[in-house]
């Protein structure tokens, strides 16, 4: 429902000056890409029916970038600086250096923001990329861009989390921190990242929530997510 035209066109004029708004309206679309893969696989679909799914995820993803350089504007809302410096995040969260330069954002909301744009793309290009591998021909410099691609998603997503973890920042944020790192955390599985996956569960399991997960709730991911990881497995 959220993306059919008649809803989408309710939020369109906050859209315009919500960044927030304006990237949901382009992500709510990616579901039903993952469902159309799922459905068409399912019944053995022809090559034309995915390279459908192929070429409206492309538009996707270029509105996505659309978007970011229209929200990043002249620069990037967010400075690099060394994980040292976010408080308490060493101490008390993950003492891992993996991630020695992570982000320090000019606000709680565009952690938000970012987190879910990178978490998005990387959910929707990885899907993406199973199905042009399959079905196109792929020169090594392309699989090479796409490996870029989707390594550089999960890599902003950790470095951004340590921000929204700080013991300051509160508890609001963590479903929009630890979900992207979750997803993070499953492609860094299908690399067979050990270093990144440890990292992943020590800041995962390390931003705890006094009194409210007892035991803490696991890191993997529901078994839809699960089985769709397994299919993605094979990345460059």
């Amino acid at each position: 429902m959220l993306d059919a035209p008649e809803w989408l066109a309710v939020t369109a004029q906050e859209a315009t000056s919500d960044p927030w708004v304006a990237l949901v309206d382009i992500i709510i679309h990616i579901p039903r890409v993952l469902e159309r893969s799922d459905k068409l696989s399912r019944e053995g679909a022809s090559a034309d029916a995915f390279t459908t799914i192929i070429t409206d995820s492309e538009l996707i993803v270029a509105r996505g970038r659309e978007w970011l350089n229209m929200y990043e504007n002249d620069r990037p809302r967010y400075t690099k600086v060394d994980v040292r410096t976010i408080n308490g995040f060493l101490d008390t969260i993950c003492d891992d250096l993996t991630f020695e330069t992570v982000f320090n954002f000019d606000s709680w909301t565009a952690s938000m923001v970012y987190l879910a744009y990178w978490m998005s793309m990387l959910i929707l290009q990885s899907n993406a990329f199973l199905l042009v591998r399959k079905y196109r021909t792929l020169q090594p410099k392309e699989l090479l861009l796409w490996n870029h691609e989707l390594a550089g998603y999960a890599d902003c997503i950790c470095r951004g989390v340590p921000f929204s973890c700080r013991p300051e920042a509160g508890y609001t944020g963590r479903i929009t921190t630890l979900t992207p790192l979750v997803v993070a955390r499953k492609y860094f599985d299908a690399k067979g990242a050990k270093d990144e996956i440890a990292w992943c569960e020590k800041a995962y399991y390390g931003t705890k929530v006094p009194g409210l997960y007892t035991p803490p709730v696991p890191i993997q991911p529901s078994k839809g997510f699960r089985e769709f990881v397994q299919r993605s497995e094979n990345y460059v």
